[in-house]
Parts: C-alpha cells; sequence; structure tokens
C-alpha cells in the first residue's frame, strides 16, 4: 500500500513488453484473468526505477503471487524495443492457451 492505494509490482517493464509508454507514450490498460471488486492500484515494473511505473490508476481485484495479468493490443513492436535494463531480461515471446 502507499498513500492508501494498493500497488503491484509484476515480472515486467516499461523496458521490456511495455516499452510503448516510454518510447510512443501509449497507455496500456492492464486486466487480470482474476475476477473479484476492483479497487483503483498502480502498477510498477520489475527494475526499481523510478520511471518504471506501467499505470497509476487502474482497477483490478486483489491480486496474489502468480495471478495472471495481460494488455491487449500492445503491437509488435513493444518486443523489438525491449532492453537488459538492470539486468532484467526481455520478456519470452510465445502462445500461451488460457483457460476459457
Amino acid at each position: 500500500m502507499r498513500d492508501g492505494k494498493r500497488c503491484y509490482y509484476i515480472d515486467d517493464s516499461v523496458y521490456h513488453t511495455y516499452s510503448g509508454i516510454i518510447f510512443d507514450h501509449c497507455q496500456y490498460r492492464v486486466k487480470a484473468f482474476k475476477r473479484g471488486t476492483a479497487e483503483i492500484c498502480t502498477i510498477f515494473g520489475q527494475t526499481g526505477d523510478g520511471m518504471d511505473t506501467i499505470a497509476q490508476s487502474e482497477e483490478l481485484p486483489e491480486l496474489e503471487i502468480d495471478d495472471l495479468l495481460y494488455s491487449e493490443d500492445i503491437g509488435a513492436y513493444s518486443n523489438a524495443s525491449s532492453t537488459w535494463f538492470n539486468g532484467f531480461a526481455p520478456a519470452k515471446v510465445g502462445h500461451v492457451n488460457y483457460p476459457a
């Protein structure tokens, strides 16, 4: 919690999949597969860098470790502009089948 708002750190970053936030000034909606009462929260990336903020006002249910999040329509260049910032490897690209 920070200033009364729930905050999450995820294993991605504005230096990885969410690089469009820095390079293209995109704002991606972050959604959860988990259902529940939503509350406004902030989502930070994994690097510990002050600019690694993915969303400041996203409505998500209360999350636990290993809950999955996603963003739609990020685009192909998110992976192309990924870096190894602070030693974190870019996200792996692949196909995942999620339960319906």
